[in-house]
């Protein structure tokens, strides 16, 4: 009994002792884990001086461009203030302070990533306080200048030129080929077949609005003028191709033979409109038109008489009175106006009466052809002996 407990007893201290074998073989090993290991002075000041270098090194970087920007200016810079002149705008690169440093320090020691520099910050272009610092006295300062408004000033009015048919006589001859010799006070009034001025003085070319020679060349043609018919000559439709062809081929044959001054005859057959046009196309030629019987056109004898391009007025027995003639000149701006009273044949009596009238106003002078139509010209009232008042 004794030796049954005794091996009882060591049985099962011995099963204790297989079963912690087992269990302790029957467990996974355990690896203990390594210590993490604080990084070392060294390695925290390596990271550290390095992100300073490329800190500095950029900030060198954006002070260099800065450098080379206001190198480019003529103009010295300001301390602390930018430029702004000629659309021009800088930039400062701002500098860390040391308390920023030290901060930036220690993010890297917990966090040892790449800084970013800062960006550039630039200042805006504002208008300068009372804090900001003169400048140096090389800068040159921007000095406000008055203007001193002045009243605009009119310019001085030009003086008429003076009209060289003035005062005057005039000798109409476009009944005859001859031109004359002419006269240095005088103005010499020459046919539609004259080729040339007179020799002495001022000649007057005479054209016609009418085909002079009842050509058939420009038509198409009108039957309204009674002048027209008496005298065979072709009343030109101004709404056709002719009237222009008639015009131009006179006017460049006159200003070819040396003409200054024309006379536009004929010229109440037509509209006050159609008249004006021949007159403005003669000045494109340099001619200078005398208005022949305005006062026939009635309601436009004013505008006819006051285009900038009439030089006199030449009027034949039926076509108006001294009086009459001076009040449409004056009606027209131009009292001084030289208008000349003609006549021929049976017109004696007629000339001797507007010489009675017309002594009373200034450049008005009556002439008689004893010689037909105009073949030759006497003086019944000079414009030397007309009224000066």
């Amino acid at each position: 009994m004794i030796a049954s407990r005794a091996i009882a007893a060591e049985y099962p201290a011995a099963m204790r002792s297989q079963q912690r074998v087992s269990q302790r073989t029957a467990q996974p090993s355990r690896r203990p884990l390594p210590r993490r290991q604080t990084p070392s002075f060294a390695e925290v000041f390596l990271t550290t001086a390095t992100s300073a270098l490329k800190f500095i090194a950029s900030g060198l970087a954006g002070a260099a461009v800065t450098l080379v920007l206001w190198q480019g200016d003529d103009r010295p810079a300001r301390p602390r203030a930018l430029e702004h002149d000629r659309g021009q705008v800088y930039y400062q690169v701002r500098q860390p302070s040391e308390a920023e440093r030290q901060q930036q320090s220690v993010a890297y020691q917990r966090t040892p990533q790449r800084p970013q520099p800062p960006a550039p910050v630039p200042t805006t272009a504002a208008t300068p306080t009372a804090v900001e610092p003169p400048a140096p006295a090389s800068t040159p300062r921007q000095v406000q200048t008055a203007k001193l408004a002045l009243p605009p000033t009119r310019p001085a009015p030009v003086p008429p030129t003076a009209n060289p048919l003035a005062g005057k006589p005039l000798r109409y001859l476009i009944g005859t080929d001859s031109t004359g010799r002419g006269g240095d006070a005088e103005v010499t009034m020459v046919s539609y077949s004259a080729t040339h001025p007179a020799q002495r003085g001022i000649s007057i070319a005479y054209c016609n609005l009418f085909d002079e020679r009842n050509t058939g060349r420009y038509g198409p043609y009108l039957h309204t003028s009674g002048t027209a018919k008496q005298y065979n000559e072709g009343q030109i439709d101004p709404r056709g191709p002719g009237w222009e062809r008639n015009l131009r081929e006179q006017f460049e044959r006159r200003k070819k033979q040396g003409f200054e001054f024309i006379e536009l005859d004929n010229a109440d057959a037509y509209g006050v409109k159609d008249v004006i046009g021949a007159i403005e196309l003669a000045a494109t030629y340099g001619l200078k038109v005398i208005a022949k019987n305005p006062s026939l056109l009635e309601a436009g004898a004013t505008p006819y008489v006051a285009h900038p391009n009439v030089h006199g007025i030449i009027v034949e027995r039926g076509a108006g009175n001294a009086d009459e003639l001076d009040a449409l000149r004056r009606k027209a701006g131009k009292p001084n106006l030289p208008t000349w009273f003609v006549s021929f044949g049976g017109g004696r009596g007629w000339a001797n009466g507007v010489a009675n009238a017309a002594k009373h106003y200034r450049n008005m002078g009556v002439t008689y052809s004893s010689a037909g139509e105009y073949g030759n010209s006497i003086d019944i009232l000079t414009p030397s002996d007309a009224s000066r008042s």
